[in-house]
């Protein structure tokens, strides 16, 4: 192996994350070093010299990797931010109109005062999951101009965003759980609809806090 790719190898294992978006960044150092090489042999180096050269302009991997973890943790929170608000928009769809899970959970509803306590904090918590996602997909987009954006940021995004996910599905099932009055399509419904949906919004979360 040349040093140029171990230094890429090493960058690699320093950057965790998403493969899309870190692949894209060590394509782009590869080509750079590439470029840098050539230029360093074109000048009478060695190829050896011209490559050490070229390391040694492009910077060390720990003085690297630090923005390129940043880079890879926005990029996956900034995804994770835009599945949630697109998983949010057709909630309210599906608890008051659609499918009407909230209507079938209402008409048999039990009167009790943990039903009405979780069927507050269904509705609270979807406002607020749905809200912080647009506030976090619009600060890892444009807010980048303006605002210091790194892994802080990416984890706060991944952190609520997960919790969105679990807490909005399992207050959703218990509430349908305490009607007793489910249906195999209500279920299949509620589960493909509701929790497939969150279920991608949790794992892309997760990968997010993976790169941070």
């Amino acid at each position: 192996m040349s040093a140029v790719d171990v230094y890429l190898a090493d960058l690699r294992a320093a950057v965790p994350g998403p493969s899309l978006t870190r692949r894209d960044l060590l394509r782009e150092a590869g080509d750079h070093l590439e470029d840098a090489t050539d230029a360093y042999t074109r000048a009478g180096y060695t190829t050896a010299e011209a490559e050490a050269l070229a390391l040694r302009d492009f910077g060390a991997v720990d003085v690297i990797a630090p923005g390129f973890r940043d880079t890879v943790a926005i990029g996956a929170a900034r995804r994770t931010a835009a599945l949630l608000v697109l998983v949010m928009i057709p909630q309210a769809f599906l608890w008051d109109g659609g499918i009407n899970l909230g209507g079938t959970a209402h008409s048999t509803a039990p009167d009790t005062g943990l039903f009405h306590a979780l069927d507050l904090v269904i509705g609270y918590i979807g406002t607020a999951g749905a809200l912080g996602a647009i506030i976090a997909l619009m600060a890892t987009a444009i807010g980048q101009r303006w605002l210091r954006i790194g892994r802080g940021t990416a984890r706060l995004t991944a952190t609520w965003s997960l919790a969105t996910a679990t807490v909005v599905p399992l207050t959703g099932f218990t509430m349908l759980a305490l009607t007793g009055g489910l249906t195999v399509t209500l279920v299949l419904s509620a589960i493909a609809l509701m929790a497939a949906p969150f279920a991608l919004v949790a794992l892309s979360a997760q990968r997010t806090l993976a790169a941070c």
